[in-house]
């Protein structure tokens, strides 16, 4: 019995060379296999945002049965769920152990414990990140100007998102406030309050007027700062920060824009800068922090989900940042990169001369 059985094993391991040497003749076998690895990866992407997105990773922490999730949701195809389950089960993200099902998988285990970077990131990936490129032939055929409305469909998990590169980007932040010493603080695009808080927490005779263009995200750094202590020393106001600048006579020592100056079409960044060098106080500063173009996948990637949306959103380039800035009328510049291995800069600009109004 033993001998037949090595001699079917042998047999069966001889048709398995015999089917890979004719996807050889048949194709690129290097290119197929790197396909089959690629197809993997992208299985545990979509299952582990449909998982997010469902809602029924929490449910999965509490090692629930297939019972117990349909009873939960009210969802009429079981039949559907088990083979969905079955997917998280080949991947490693679940286990099946007797009728239960528990989170094994180190992503899905961090996304039940509520790690919100990566939650906003899986959130956002069905639609905004793989949509334009599900429709790439429709949006190479729009005009100008159209296109897809994410940035404000996801506006609060993509204001999530970019926290990714948080830890760098308020190092830089607590630099400046630490050499400059400011008394006012204006956060352009604050999203969900991060680094006005970074700036509070640095300095605490500081005083910051935040604004965001997203009144749920507005709304949200507003309570974040006022938990964090900070509600007396923060005002948060919702709307396009160069239409609050043009009614607004007050002066900052500083001025941020950060992670999100790629939302203002290039053509109107000169303009920009200039409004917000004349509310520069005498030897203000500006930091712009930012993602840059080319220099890495992740850019290229986020560049060409900006170029999808509607207007003219994209990200800037290292000499016309510098460009732009020069320009506006700051002639002290300085340029660091901040993220490692990525195309990503602090620039802090200074008017060292009389301002001319």
């Amino acid at each position: 019995m033993t001998g037949r059985r090595a001699r079917r094993a042998l047999s069966a391991r001889l048709d398995q060379l015999g089917g890979l040497a004719g996807t050889a003749r048949r194709g690129n076998l290097t290119a197929r296999a790197l396909a089959v690895a690629d197809s993997r990866s992208l299985v545990r992407c979509v299952f582990l945002a449909s998982a997010v997105r469902s809602g029924i990773l929490d449910c999965l922490a509490e090692e629930p049965t297939l019972a117990e999730i349909v009873r939960r949701y009210r969802w009429r195809r079981p039949d559907r769920l088990e083979s969905w389950l079955a997917v998280g089960v080949d991947l490693g993200e679940l286990r099946r152990r007797g009728t239960r099902y528990a989170l094994v998988g180190r992503r899905a285990v961090a996304l039940a414990a509520g790690d919100e970077l990566l939650r906003a990131h899986y959130r956002t990936m069905l639609e905004y990140q793989i949509g334009p490129y599900a429709e790439l032939e429709q949006l190479l055929s729009e005009p100008p100007g159209t296109g897809r409305g994410d940035l404000e469909r996801y506006a609060e998990e993509i204001a999530q998102v970019s926290l990714a590169a948080e830890p760098f980007v308020a190092r830089a932040v607590r630099r400046a406030v630490a050499e400059r010493r400011p008394r006012r603080v204006l956060d352009v695009g604050c999203g969900n309050g991060t680094y006005s808080a970074a700036v509070l927490g640095t300095d605490a005779n500081v005083e910051v007027e935040a604004i965001d263009l997203a009144g749920e995200v507005a709304e949200a750094a507003g309570r974040r700062l006022v938990a964090a202590g900070f509600g007396t020393r923060a005002r948060v106001h919702v709307g396009d920060v160069r239409d609050w600048l043009a009614g607004n006579p007050a002066r900052f020592d500083l001025v941020l824009l950060l992670d999100n100056v790629y939302y203002f079409a290039p053509e109107v960044r000169p303009e920009l800068y200039r409004q917000l060098y004349g509310c520069l106080a005498p030897g203000g500063e500006l930091v712009v922090a930012t993602m840059t173009a080319p220099g890495s996948v992740a850019a290229a990637h986020l560049d060409f989900m900006l170029a999808c949306q509607e207007g003219s959103a994209a990200l800037p380039h290292r000499d016309e940042l510098r460009r732009d800035l020069e320009h506006a009328g700051f002639d002290s510049i300085e340029e660091r990169s901040i993220v490692p291995t990525e195309p990503f800069v602090a620039v802090r600009a200074r008017a060292r001369a009389p301002r001319h109004q």
